[in-house]
């Protein structure tokens, strides 16, 4: 036991059943086990793991400054949070998603502002505004686009995507296309990235061309988009999480209704959407008609990262114009390759079943045009394709945010992933506390320590036999000095280290 042990174990040590206690709050429904160093380990979890068909990360903004949409901040901004998800992704993953974004990847952001400027000052809004409520908001934009710059890809080939719906957001050539006086904050997360922007209702003729939806489709053989999306090898979608009035559930995939340009597919008697998106002729059901659109639009260009900007949101409908439309706090960011497993944590976020055929529908339209009660699932639909899956059970869900879905079963049975992870610890940086998160395909002796950069041992977090499963603690700086820490693990001939940055 070292010094520090030694100063701190009467002060932190908790009795058995106070650490259990604690240790149930924060990660609660987890496996409580008897072998930690407990000087600075003040909660410990063990869940076990199975066969998965997608993995979706998550993570809680509860009690950090993400929650208020901050930006940067030690203490776990929108950037450290975005930043810890999709590592934690990319690890569970395999490096799947740091080899989207080498160097020489042209990637488009597919972003969602819905309805326009003129609804920023809407009373239904509440105390919110529009970036929190509606639309995808700039920070989340911000770090997403960072993290892909820091993986690799050059500014310049970097794309911010969007149908811009009124004369505030034209792009007039600039590469702050979102109004002069930046009322939203957009203008300022491109002007930092140094990327570009493109307006996808652009319908000029040299801007557009045809994507196919494949031999396979529902309503619509191609779709007329803007070139960029075929131009680019890598497509993001970044929705704001959210009821929707048509479809159920807005999410990475009702996202891609904004993907076609609005002037080709409006039609009469209803001009103030894509109607033809909706309903061919006056005679077809929306209710099945815009399910299937759905998974066409993915068809014609499918979706190879979801994030999800689920920290403040909407239930109701997916604006101000839907009838019980009401912003709603859900604390959550949420990103996994597969978007329809990623859209199925966001529909049981929203209370739905993903799994099932059918979503129930909100409210009418503030016009009332709105008649059914039910519509078509459009994730039901995707997985009967066998494009992601929508069961539950077959969904990894990791992170410090699991605790905000219900009902993720584990799938009994099959054999676990043979492979040892030590994840990205977070908040990184830390003060005074930071949750490591390891994982074993099958027991076994298990060393886990932190170190000095000097490579002086400070604490060993685990030491001893341990299950196989997911394992996660956190542990507490308090009494040492600012700077970076190494956490080493040593399973077998497995051994990976970690940088974790105390920042007082």
């Amino acid at each position: 036991m070292t010094k520090r042990d030694n100063e701190m174990v009467y002060e932190m040590k908790p009795s058995r059943r106070e650490f259990i206690k604690r240790a149930g709050t924060a990660v609660a429904g987890l496996l409580i086990v008897p072998y930690l160093s407990p000087s600075g380990v003040f909660a410990y979890g063990h869940r076990r793991t199975a066969y998965f068909l997608a993995t979706v990360a998550i993570t809680d903004s509860t009690n950090t400054p993400a929650d208020s949409y901050a930006f940067d901040d030690a203490a776990g901004g929108v950037k450290q949070k975005v930043r810890y998800l999709l590592e934690l992704l990319d690890q569970y993953e395999s490096g799947k998603v740091s080899a989207l974004f080498q160097k020489g990847k042209k990637v488009a952001i597919k972003i969602n502002l819905t309805g326009g400027s003129g609804n920023a000052s809407n009373p239904k809004l509440g105390g919110y505004t529009a970036t929190e409520a509606m639309w995808t908001h700039p920070a989340v934009i911000q770090a997403v686009g960072q993290f892909i710059i820091d993986a690799g890809v050059n500014p310049t080939d970097l794309y911010i995507v969007e149908a811009l719906w009124d004369s505030t957001w034209q792009n007039t050539g600039s590469k702050v296309p979102f109004g002069s006086n930046d009322a939203f904050g957009y203008a300022g997360a491109v002007k930092a990235l140094g990327c570009n922007v493109v307006d996808l209702n652009d319908t000029s003729s040299a801007n557009i061309t045809t994507l196919s939806t494949g031999s396979n489709y529902y309503n619509f053989a191609s779709f007329t988009m803007n070139k960029i999306l075929k131009d680019v090898d890598v497509y993001v979608s970044i929705p704001k999480l959210k009821h929707h009035s048509g479809a159920g559930l807005t999410c990475s995939l009702k996202n891609q209704v904004g993907a076609v340009p609005k002037p080709l597919y409006m039609i009469t008697n209803d001009n103030g959407r894509r109607g033809m998106l909706h309903h061919a002729k006056s005679t077809d059901s929306e209710w099945n008609y815009l399910p299937e659109t759905i998974c066409d639009l993915n068809a014609a260009r499918p979706v190879h990262l979801a994030v999800v900007d689920a920290i403040k949101c909407a239930t109701g409908g997916e604006g101000v114009w839907c009838a019980n439309f009401s912003p709603v706090t859900k604390h959550a960011l949420f990103a996994g390759l597969d978007p329809v497993a990623t859209d199925s944590i966001g529909a049981n976020i929203m209370g739905l079943d993903p799994a099932a055929k059918s979503f129930p529908l909100p409210a009418p339209l503030m016009d009332g045009t709105s008649t059914s009660s039910i519509t078509d699932n459009h994730l039901y639909l995707l997985n009967g394709k066998g494009i992601g899956t929508n069961q539950l059970e077959q969904i990894q869900l990791v992170g410090d945010g699991t605790d905000l879905v219900t009902a993720v079963r584990q799938h009994a049975g099959i054999a676990p992933p043979t492979r040892y992870q030590l994840c990205a610890n977070f908040p990184n940086p830390f003060n005074p506390s930071t949750t490591i998160v390891f994982y074993l395909p099958t027991a076994g002796h298990v060393a886990l320590k932190v170190y000095d950069i000097t490579g002086r041992e400070i604490e060993t977090l685990v030491e001893g036999s341990v299950p196989a499963g997911e394992h996660k603690l956190q542990w507490n700086a308090n009494g040492l000095a600012s700077g970076v820490y190494l956490c080493r693990m040593q399973a077998g001939d497995f051994s990976q280290t970690i940088k974790m940055l105390y920042e007082k």
